[in-house]
């Protein structure tokens, strides 16, 4: 019964690490990104002004953590990806990706077809968003805090598999614990 709760900031490799060690273990991988992408795309918004939109309007977060916090009590053997997974499930192993800054925005560029400064500045936005909302509801200073995770990986110059590898090498040292 194993519970993963994976963080990273966008551009940071987790969707795509998440997918590879998901299907390494079995687990289910849930991705709240895509949840919260569908709920942007049915309101016709992109991602930033529907990130916004959450803002003003706090059960929009409020409905995709309470779903989130219900896998956790619910279901075992998956591997999520999302912001505050490791809030809302405290008893899965936690693990942050970081990058350079640079490098994940150079991701984020590619991944989105936007200039590097576009997704500068909309990464900014987002990011800022999300950091007042998470104050504003859950009183969280810092959601990004190295101190909420066990387990913390580089993903600048490693490539996704060499990243899955790493967070596998730790899941098996703590299943035989």
């Amino acid at each position: 019964m194993v519970k993963i709760s994976l963080f990273g900031l966008a551009g940071t490799g987790t969707t795509t690490v998440g997918k590879i060690v998901g299907e390494r273990f079995k687990f289910e991988f849930i991705y709240s990104g895509d949840i919260f992408r569908k709920m942007a795309t049915e309101k016709k918004m992109d991602l930033y002004k529907f990130s916004k939109l959450c803002e003003k309007d706090s059960t929009i977060d409020k409905e995709l953590d309470k779903k989130i916090e219900e896998i956790g009590k619910k279901q075992d053997d998956f591997l999520i990806d999302s912001r505050l997974s490791w809030y809302f499930i405290p008893d899965s192993i936690k693990i942050k990706l970081v990058c350079d800054d640079i490098i994940r925005l150079g991701r984020i560029s590619k991944r989105d077809n936007i200039t590097f400064e576009q997704a500068k500045k909309k990464t900014s936005i987002r990011e800022e968003s999300e950091k007042i909302r998470y104050y504003s509801y859950y009183k969280i200073k810092d959601y990004t805090d190295d101190s909420h995770f066990e387990l913390i990986i580089d993903t600048s110059n490693l490539s996704p598999m060499e990243v899955a590898r790493k967070i596998e090498t730790y899941i098996i040292q703590k299943l035989e614990k």
